[in-house]
């Protein structure tokens, strides 16, 4: 293959993982639970930080970084961080999503995006992605892929979005100046 051929199809590929950029406004949704319960993003966000991770069962990394967002959910407190398992599997694979949750022990919320709606409207591009929204719809930090160590840095980010959220009074908004000079 021609060197250029190599570099214009690294570009696309690239192109492909773009998601939401870190700093916009988490674009609000609502998607089914695996009970059908819709559950609206803005509501979520409104209680504190958000781990938004999409997924789906054909991805070959996902069960790893499901295995560490489970213990995220398991560590911190409901009224500190809530973590959402995004879905992405369409209406061929949907139907596996539910037994490869219990299979896995995964109690995390699991939301399903089978048409891929959220997916578009955050511009994931491949899976697995992470965003870490904070209190107010700010994304404080996107991810695209996992290896083995990913965690701890996702770790770190979602400290500092509890951090930033402990500061705030409930009446201050996320966006709101902190007063600093």
């Amino acid at each position: 293959m021609r060197p250029w051929a190599m570099v214009c199809g690294f570009v696309l590929l690239l192109a492909g993982a773009v998601t939401t950029a870190t700093g916009e406004t988490a674009p609000d949704f609502s998607l089914p639970d695996l009970d059908g319960k819709a559950v609206r993003l803005s509501s979520v966000y409104a209680k504190g930080p958000v781990v938004a991770a999409f997924w789906a069962t054909w991805c070959v990394p996902c069960p790893e970084e499901l295995k560490h967002l489970q213990r995220f959910y398991e560590k911190y407190p409901a009224d500190s961080l809530t973590v959402l398992a995004i879905a992405i599997d369409g209406p061929k694979t949907v139907s596996k999503v539910k037994p490869f949750v219990l299979g896995r022990r995964i109690t995390m919320p699991v939301l399903l995006d089978s048409n891929n709606d959220v997916k578009r409207l955050y511009r994931v591009g491949a899976v697995p992605t992470v965003c870490v929204i904070e209190r107010g719809g700010r994304i404080a930090y996107s991810h695209v892929g996992y290896r083995p160590g990913d965690e701890v840095n996702l770790e770190k980010e979602i400290r500092k979005a509890i951090a930033a959220d402990s500061t705030r009074t409930p009446a201050t908004p996320a966006n709101a100046p902190s007063g600093k000079s």
